[in-house]
């Protein structure tokens, strides 16, 4: 198979620029900034290596604080992985990909894939959602959110059987156990999220002296507008030194709650003032994909294997995702 020289250089550059922000993070990171800039192609890779140089601009940016916290407290190879998977894999390499395929059969294919497998269809079919992943790869998806709580250990294996692809996986404080924790060593090219509840800063304090990247998320639903918008919620998880925040919204929640909330995320993350990257789940992959290509397409599939996008869930079995492969399910999705 032939060597791909562009990501051996990207690996290159970060492996060197990591070592050098542990020196300097200010001008180490812009240094970097500027030069991935200047060698960018791609629609989204301009699109947000501009977004970061305006923001690094600002010498108080807490963003500073944030890229030495994690330099400092991740293992560096996780660090290289996940973030060239990211990166390169899925919104570089991948995202040509994605466009091609879009042009040429005229569907809409998300950046990245939702996934909440269930323990029954894993256990009759131990390689059915290896598939799902394997029939995402070869549209150009390489970035994977798993909402594994029925089956957590499994979901490390599909990370493992997948090395070139970035997974981020959705967990509570009691599936991140001790033992957890040391099979999560092993992993380079995952992300874990710990659920915003009881007990978190404890799971977030281990996984941070296991140098394991990690992030937290929360579920809101409307009840708790207020909450997250006075910035209670946020300082409540500023202890727990995450590298993201994610927001989910529930299925109670309205669009104009979800759009109030998202309103606030942008504002925060304008502002520079805390140290962490605050993010929603769905209004940002949207904004994501509109990026990468030329319309906007947020897909996953619950435990059902029903279609779930940002329009809600389609529950007709021509969207099921247990009787039909990917591409046909995309297909028939942009035809409705």
């Amino acid at each position: 198979m032939p060597k791909d020289v562009t990501k051996i250089l990207v690996e290159s550059t970060v492996r060197r620029t990591i070592k050098e922000i542990k020196e300097s993070p200010e001008r180490a990171t812009r240094n970097l900034i500027d030069l991935a800039l200047n060698f960018s192609t791609g629609r989204f890779q301009r699109h947000f290596f501009k977004t970061a140089q305006k923001m690094l601009h600002n010498q108080k940016s807490a963003y500073y604080t944030l890229i030495k916290q994690v330099i400092d407290q991740v293992d560096t190879q996780t660090l290289i992985s996940f973030g060239i998977n990211l990166g390169y894999n899925g919104c570089t390499k991948g995202a040509k990909v994605i466009r091609e395929i879009e042009a040429e059969k005229h569907f809409d294919i998300p950046w990245a894939l939702n996934l909440e497998p269930e323990k029954k269809k894993d256990t009759e079919c131990p390689s059915f959602y290896m598939s799902v992943i394997e029939q995402g790869v070869s549209l150009g998806i390489h970035t994977y959110l798993l909402f594994a709580k029925e089956i957590p250990y499994r979901a490390l294996e599909y990370a493992k059987s997948f090395s070139e692809c970035a997974f981020i996986l959705f967990l509570t404080n009691e599936q991140i156990t001790d033992d957890y924790i040391e099979k999560l060593k092993e992993m380079k090219n995952v992300m874990i999220s710990v659920r915003a509840d009881d007990g978190f800063l404890d799971t977030c304090q281990k996984l941070r002296e296991a140098h394991i990247l990690y992030s937290v998320h929360y579920p809101y639903k409307e009840k708790d507008k207020n909450w997250i918008l006075n910035g209670n919620w946020l300082e409540a998880i500023l202890p727990a030194k995450p590298a993201f925040a994610f927001l989910l919204s529930e299925a109670d929640c309205s669009h104009d709650v979800e759009q109030e909330i998202y309103q606030y995320v942008l504002s925060v993350r304008d502002g520079q003032e805390y140290p962490i990257i605050l993010m929603d789940v769905k209004q940002d992959s949207l904004a994501i994909d509109r990026v990468i290509s030329d319309g906007e397409c947020l897909a996953g599939f619950d435990r059902h294997g029903r279609l779930r996008t940002h329009k809600g869930i389609l529950a007709s079995d021509e969207f099921n995702i247990y009787l039909h492969p990917l591409e046909t399910i995309l297909q028939k999705f942009a035809c409705r």
